[in-house]
């Protein structure tokens, strides 16, 4: 099974030595091979930059106005395809991931994920997500304490049991942000409470209502005016039907006359006539009833009171009479979902504490796992270790337990080496070197299924310091490694270079130009009759 993607070619233009240069890698073992300062390095560095390396313009070839590198990934596993539509860079052929960097003689450079600008830290991200880089330069996985529990886990055979963990802990996570959300919310508001009381408090005594203004204010009138009204009510009702000489008196002789000459009228008029009667007999008996008493028998002190109550809380809450029936509501439905509040975060509180328990039940599991899988995988890594020639090396595998929950449990793994015998355990990315680191690696490659998402790995210094029984150790575990995995390596030994599916031969010319004396870098893919020639001048025949 090879990898699901890997990187198909390579192509450089003004990049350092190399002029116009494309490369083609093979999907599997890769040699890059060539004389010290041919270039070798310089594909290296391109491949750093397509995943997101700091550009320096000195690599900008000399007279040249920009270097751009191009690697075009081949895709062969679509279930990948989800990764680059979740990041927003789609590819616009289905099989085809295109990275590109441009770098400017000004040192300003720009990138592209298949074909859309994008910024450093997603090349960075894919970086991370597909590949492994071990040499001397700083992106190497394999120090990283996140990885090395991934690789654990996968060791321990964990992913079901931590994935279905990570799901709970996901949902525990979103509940208890919710629940921070809602202690701030819920403190915030227990600051207002007191004021919301008074406010609420001060409008309850007023019971505001616009109808209830209108009606102090017509009896704040009629007090104001009732000598004035009482007088001329009372001249209305002696008028009308009190006096000697009154209105209704006089209508009712008016109708004894015209019922005597009944026959000079129309029955119509007899009838206006004591219709007239009747209605003035009601208005005088209202007159009669009426009483300028209010009903509520306020006094006119304390009608005043209770409008000036209206007025200072219109001005206070800067609105009309028939606003404050509204905001009042408002406080009563503010202070009410206070308590609803409460009672969400009291109710959201016992369900976090069980789904606590739940996740330190399931991070126990996954701890005591990783605890089992641990003396095994130290074991084999110390045979492979001595397989490949490491002698005196001891590998160990630190699992701490912490004392927080996080998103892969509560294990912290911290892979530590003693590479001299007796001076003691360091972790690995304290005392390796990238010859011993990449050893390591190949190790864990061999051990450890490769059914993560690295898919592309780059050798650089794997053979450092070695010959012989060890070189053939190591060509052996790299062909293993590419199996399943993309494998590119810089080497100088023929015991490698005679096990890779690809010799890629960096060579160098000098050259005229302009009376000028100029370099370049070239890149041939060895076969057949040269591939041999390439190995036995390694080999040094």
């Amino acid at each position: 099974m090879s990898a699901g993607l890997f990187l198909e070619s390579l192509n450089l233009r003004n990049f350092a030595t190399f002029e116009n240069q494309e490369i083609d890698f093979n999907e599997y073992f890769n040699g890059i091979v060539g004389e010290t300062g041919s270039g070798k390095s310089l594909i290296l560095d391109a491949f750093q930059l397509l995943l997101g390396a700091r550009a320096d313009k000195k690599l900008v070839r000399k007279g040249s106005e920009c270097a751009i590198i191009e690697g075009s990934f081949k895709l062969r596993n679509q279930n990948l395809l989800h990764y680059f539509d979740q990041i927003g860079f789609p590819p616009e052929e289905e099989s085809q991931i295109v990275i590109k960097r441009i770098i400017y003689s000004s040192g300003k450079s720009k990138s592209f994920l298949n074909h859309m600008s994008c910024p450093l830290s997603v090349l960075s991200n894919f970086s991370k997500t597909f590949v492994d880089m071990v040499g001397q330069f700083e992106n190497q996985k394999l120090s990283n304490s996140d990885y090395q529990l991934q690789l654990l886990d996968q060791f321990s055979k964990n992913e079901k049991t931590l994935l279905s963990y990570q799901k709970d802990f996901d949902l525990y996570s979103k509940l208890h942000n919710e629940a921070q959300s809602l202690e701030i919310q819920l403190r915030e508001k227990r600051q207002r409470e007191d004021y919301l009381k008074f406010q609420l408090n001060e409008l309850s005594e007023l019971s505001p209502s616009k109808e209830r203004e209108d009606h102090l204010i017509q009896l704040k009138h009629q007090l104001l005016n009732r000598e004035a009204l009482t007088q001329n009510i009372e001249e209305l009702k002696s008028l009308s039907s009190e006096g000697e000489t009154n209105i209704l008196d006089m209508l009712k002789s008016a109708q004894k006359i015209s019922n005597k000459i009944s026959s000079v009228f129309s029955a119509e008029t007899i009838a206006q006539l004591n219709d007239a009667i009747s209605l003035f007999e009601d208005f005088s008996y209202s007159l009669s009833k009426h009483d300028f008493e209010n009903d509520e028998e306020l006094s006119l002190d304390e009608i005043i009171e209770e409008l000036d109550r209206y007025q200072k809380a219109k001005r206070k809450f800067n609105c009309e009479s028939d606003e404050l029936e509204t905001i009042y509501q408002d406080i009563e439905k503010e202070l009410g979902g206070l308590k609803e509040l409460e009672m969400k975060l009291s109710s959201l509180k016992s369900d976090l504490s069980k789904r606590e328990g739940t996740l330190h039940e399931a991070a126990s599991l996954l701890h005591a796992a990783r605890l089992k899988g641990k003396d095994d995988l130290e074991k084999q890594i110390g045979n492979g270790l001595n397989e490949l020639n490491m002698e005196g090396a001891t590998f160990n595998i630190q699992v701490q337990k912490l004392e927080t929950l996080n998103p892969t449990g509560f294990t912290r793994v911290d892979f530590l080496a003693e590479t001299n015998p007796g001076e003691g355990f360091y972790k690995i990315k304290e005392i390796a070197s990238g010859g011993e680191l990449s050893r390591i690696l190949l190790c864990l490659r061999q051990i450890v299924a490769s059914d993560d998402s690295i898919n592309i790995f780059f050798f650089d210094e794997i053979d450092t310091g070695i010959g012989g029984e060890t070189a053939l150790k190591i060509a052996k575990a790299l062909k293993k490694v590419s199996s399943k995995s993309q494998v590119l390596a810089i080497t100088h030994l023929p015991q490698i270079a005679k096990e890779v599916d690809e010799i890629i031969f960096v060579a160098k010319k000098s050259f005229m130009k302009d009376k000028e004396q100029r370099t370049i870098s070239y890149v041939e893919n060895k076969k057949g009759k040269a591939r041999k020639e390439v190995i036995n001048t390694l080999a040094g025949l």
